[in-house]
């Protein structure tokens, strides 16, 4: 996996989001790759006399459980994202509240010595 940008600022911490929407997309490629090269029954069915042929329904079970992994790791990664973006949400809010808050006692602190 390849790491993106380093988030070093409040207003970069909307693109965590798309960052991991780049994981999500990876892992996808994994799967489709193990499904495309390693689940495969050809090598294992050469010829009708091949030893290894049994194997080949085990290839099978193997993309079947890619397929699983698939589908487990949307379901998990999508409640991820959700999370994530709420979290940003809320600690947005927050700051806001707090930048308003400071606005206002600088103003009454300033105001105080006028």
């Amino acid at each position: 996996m390849t790491g993106g940008p380093e988030i070093t600022s409040w207003a970069e911490t909307w693109r965590v989001p798309r960052h991991l929407a780049v994981l999500a997309e990876q892992e996808r490629e994994v799967s489709d790759y193990a499904r495309e090269w390693v689940a495969r029954r050809d090598g294992f069915e050469p010829s009708p006399v091949c030893v290894l042929r049994p194997l080949a329904g085990a290839m099978d079970l193997v993309s079947a459980a890619f397929d699983a992994l698939d589908r487990r790791f949307a379901a998990l990664w999508a409640d991820v994202v959700d999370d994530v973006e709420s979290a940003l949400a809320g600690l947005e809010g927050a700051d806001l509240d707090a930048s308003a808050s400071a606005a206002l006692l600088h103003r009454d602190v300033a105001g105080a010595g006028a």
